[in-house]
């Protein structure tokens, strides 16, 4: 992930950027599963930031539905073929065992299936709580719901992911 270079006297945009930009990418990923086109995302909304001139009240908000409208467009023209992202699991440190490191792999690339199969809305619930450890609480102000209505959400997503999973073939503990 890039960031803007660190400044003593940053401007406001930057600051949003420095506060907001992975959190950003990470619900742009839950949309569109491609780490590239997630980062083009944030890059455009905060471009689209920059160059507007109107007050705009809420612009954590703005942002999101910048994005999301970025990647729809994408996703309508397919001017961008989604990539494998294999090589984000990679980790060229990992002392495994080679068979533990591909059953991981293996495990992963079943969960991204099955990710993938899912609907936006339960993709985005799961990877907010999972990938950035968000509660309930915080998903709901993002998400402008409820609490009670995100941990609903939560447990039918991960019904419906558990399901995917099983058709898939992934086998647990």
């Amino acid at each position: 992930m890039t960031s803007l270079p660190s400044t003593d006297a940053a401007s406001p945009l930057e600051s949003l950027y420095r506060d907001q930009a992975r959190e950003l990418w990470a619900l742009f990923y839950a949309y569109c599963g491609n780490a590239e086109r997630a980062q083009d995302a944030v890059h455009e909304s905060f471009l689209k930031l920059q160059q507007q001139t109107e007050e705009i009240r809420d612009r954590r908000a703005w942002l999101i539905q910048v994005g999301r409208n970025w990647l729809r467009d994408q996703a309508r023209r397919k001017v961008n073929s989604v990539i494998k992202t294999e090589l984000l699991d990679l980790n060229p440190g990992n002392d495994h065992e080679p068979i533990y490191t591909l059953f991981d792999k293996e495990q992963r690339e079943q969960i991204r299936a099955a990710l993938q199969k899912l609907k936006e809305a339960d993709r985005e619930v799961l990877i907010l709580r999972y990938a950035l450890n968000w509660s309930s609480q915080r998903i709901g102000e993002t998400l402008a719901t409820s609490a009670a209505a995100v941990d609903m959400r939560l447990t039918r997503a991960r019904q419906r992911l558990a399901s995917e999973l099983e058709q898939l073939g992934f086998e647990h503990d």
